[in-house]
């Protein structure tokens, strides 16, 4: 399990990249991390990869998703957290070819980004909600996946 440091804290809620007030177009794989984005996107008729949720947002907020994903797989993942479970699960999603995947997570998502974009192929697009602003876009590169490995080495293993 990594814990995320306090100093980390306010750096990770910057967004990664640019932050778009509707879906821009998008010609990829799609991972979406978080509800509101994962929603967003499947009502756009758009049907991710690999789709990271809570059934929550702002924490406790109940979200639905009307959608019947064709593998839905559960893991905990504690607040403030990556847990191991988690880890493995993405790591093992991102080696197959199959889309229309949930990772429907017990705990809190939004730190799995990191994870997708470790372990994802470059080329995949990572969406995630950034509160009250927008989706943030990114597009993993080797530059991203470099940056994302020096976060992760600053987390504490518990």
């Amino acid at each position: 399990m990594l814990k995320l440091p306090e100093e980390l804290r306010e750096k990770l809620k910057r967004p990664f990249g640019k932050v778009y007030k509707t879906l821009p177009d998008i010609d990829g794989d799609i991972v979406t991390v978080g509800d509101i984005v994962t929603k967003t996107v499947i009502e756009n008729n758009i049907i991710p990869k690999l789709s990271i949720f809570d059934l929550k947002t702002k924490r406790n907020i109940p979200v639905k998703i009307n959608h019947t994903f064709k593998k839905i797989i559960k893991v905990k993942n504690p607040p403030g957290c990556i847990s191991d479970e988690a880890i493995e699960s993405i790591k093992y999603l991102s080696t197959i070819n199959d889309k229309d995947i949930a990772l429907l997570v017990d705990g809190e998502e939004d730190l799995l980004a990191l994870i997708v974009i470790k372990y994802f192929p470059i080329g995949t697009y990572v969406l995630y909600g950034q509160p009250d602003e927008g989706i943030v876009v990114l597009k993993i590169d080797k530059k991203l996946k470099q940056e994302i490995e020096k976060i992760l080495k600053q987390f504490k293993k518990i």
